[in-house]
């Protein structure tokens, strides 16, 4: 993808009045004076993590998931090597059992290797759900910890059946194995699972959530687990550069986005379950996986991406509609295109994007 296809792209998605992307978006100054509206409630910011400001929050995110204590944090690539790191410790042990789809693994630059000392020991297929039948075929006896991401991004969003996915953890259990989940998008699951996030947190030894992909907050991740686990975890937050001297920028706006988004995300996987087929029954268009399970799937598209990105900014210039994003990668000659449902995507009916998908696809 060359930068002036690119550049174009993203100019005409700025202008779009309609996007199948997300939120609605604003400007940063637009976002800046929210939060400053919203930092009139507070005492005083935060302090290396001190004070009620962030400390009520780490309490707030602990209880929706269930556990004793939580961090927040800078990011999700300090959040999840940090716990693995923990529980390598704890069991004197190195090697983490993950997907071969793991963040980790694609987008980290193996820094769980290269930085945190940790060994990785890829299990399942790539294409696939990781499974209770994946672990039992494991010797478990170097594993430290595993790692669940729920939903699975790198397929579209797939999450295994909660009577496996406690499958897994049993057999984790029975082994002196800890339970990590990556919790990127973890706020998709209730409505899959129709269980809360605290009877889904309860699964695990540790649980990473992001504060900006569907909440909509600048930046930010929160860490859980017990008192124990989380006390470590602030002495390697301190080593590893993450306690900031002030974090109250991202905790306003996670607190921000909590209010404008938490409670729509059920409708947005209710939305997508409808949303999905009626895609796939556009020509030239497979939807991963078939039935989505998460408030996000994958496009797979029969045009090369060059072609796809010129079609869909011709169409949102002369529309002013956004209906695919930019691929995000190409398997079998086809372009693969995620779309993440959010209030933006809600603002029209499921058979709105079909059509103009279908009239977009047409130009190209």
């Amino acid at each position: 993808m060359t930068d002036p296809i690119r550049q174009a792209y993203q100019e005409a998605a700025r202008h779009a009045h309609s996007s199948i992307l997300r939120h609605p978006p604003e400007s940063m100054a637009t976002t800046l004076r929210r939060l400053a509206d919203r930092a009139e409630a507070a005492d005083a910011p935060d302090y290396y993590g001190t004070g009620s400001l962030i400390e009520d929050f780490e309490a707030r995110v602990a209880a929706m998931l269930g556990k004793p204590a939580a961090l927040f944090l800078p990011s999700g690539t300090l959040a999840q090597p940090m716990a693995l790191k923990i529980h390598a410790g704890n069991r004197t042990k190195q090697v983490i059992g993950m997907h071969p789809t793991s963040h980790m693994v694609l987008h980290e630059q193996n820094g769980y290797q290269h930085l945190w000392g940790l060994e990785g020991r890829l299990i399942g297929n790539k294409q696939q759900v990781l499974s209770h039948d994946d672990l039992r075929r494991q010797p478990p006896e170097e594993l430290a910890a595993i790692v669940l991401e729920l939903p699975m991004r790198e397929i579209g969003g797939q999450l295994p059946a909660w009577d496996d996915l406690q499958a897994q953890v049993n057999w984790a259990r029975q082994h002196n194995i800890a339970v990590h989940i990556d919790g990127a998008r973890l706020w998709h699951c209730p409505a899959y699972y129709q269980r809360s996030l605290a009877e889904i947190g309860a699964l695990a030894d540790s649980v990473y959530v992001s504060l900006y992909k569907d909440i909509g907050g600048i930046a930010g991740a929160v860490l859980a687990g017990d008192a124990g686990f989380i006390d470590k975890a602030r002495i390697w937050n301190r080593r590893a550069g993450g306690n900031l001297i002030s974090l109250y920028p991202y905790i306003l706006a996670a607190g921000q986005g909590f209010a404008d988004n938490l409670a729509s995300i059920d409708q947005a996987v209710e939305y997508t379950r409808r949303l999905g087929p009626l895609l796939a029954n556009v020509a030239d268009v497979r939807v991963n996986p078939e039935l989505p399970q998460a408030a996000m799937f994958h496009l797979h598209i029969n045009r090369e991406p060059q072609v796809l990105v010129q079609a869909a900014t011709g169409y949102a210039q002369q529309h002013g509609i956004v209906v695919l994003p930019i691929p995000r990668a190409t398997e079998k000659g086809r372009s693969v295109c995620e779309i993440s449902v959010g209030r933006r995507t809600m603002e029209h009916p499921p058979e709105f994007w079909q059509q103009h998908l279908r009239d977009c696809l047409a130009t190209s």
